[in-house]
């Protein structure tokens, strides 16, 4: 196996910050609190065009994890708590082992890596549902106010874990199935 080498760290690096960019961008409409029952919904969608295009470039193990590994610090260093780096870590961890069944070789297949990976964004919504912690609500209550943190995680509640993880999935599918027709030039072209 080839090790990664600087062109590739840095083709990560790239690739994180374009995909953070529009996951934070998606993200922001978790400002209006019906919305935050379908986020990873949307940012699946959002964040599958950047995603599918990263899955063409990368050849070599460990690309994916690397990717993952500091999508998640990026979310623990913006106040998400570890839930996130943990979830982006295993999963992308899952996703590596699916590329290396894959032989690397992009195909449609790789929808199944982006929506195992898109599932990190489950680390989200648990952190709220257990948010049981007096303490962590009422920091969230002196930031934004007791009314929309009561509409918040009522939105975030009336789903429940298993509708999560099934709605993060769908945009995982759906985002997935978007980026593959957008870059399907490369998909076809590395078969050849």
């Amino acid at each position: 196996m080839k090790k990664l080498d600087l062109k590739d760290i840095m083709n990560v690096g790239i690739f994180v910050v374009v995909y953070y960019v529009a996951f934070f961008a998606s993200i922001c409409l978790g400002y209006f609190p019906p919305a935050m029952a379908i986020l990873s919904l949307i940012s699946g969608l959002v964040c599958g065009i950047p995603f599918m295009l990263f899955l063409t470039k990368i050849k070599k193990p460990a690309c994916l994890l690397l990717f993952g590994i500091i999508c998640g610090l990026i979310s623990l260093a913006m106040g998400s708590g570890a839930l996130p780096l943990i979830f982006a870590v295993v999963l992308s961890a899952i996703g590596e082992i699916l590329l290396y069944c894959f032989k690397y070789v992009p195909s449609a297949k790789y929808i199944i890596v982006y929506i195992v990976f898109t599932l990190w964004n489950v680390g989200y919504g648990l952190r709220l549902m257990l948010a049981s912690s007096s303490t962590y609500i009422e920091s969230l209550n002196d930031s934004y106010g007791e009314e929309y943190v009561g509409a918040m995680l009522d939105s975030v509640f009336s789903f429940g874990f298993a509708a999560s993880v099934l709605i993060c999935a769908v945009g995982g599918l759906l985002g997935g199935i978007l980026g593959y027709f957008v870059f399907r030039k490369h998909f076809v072209k590395s078969k050849v």
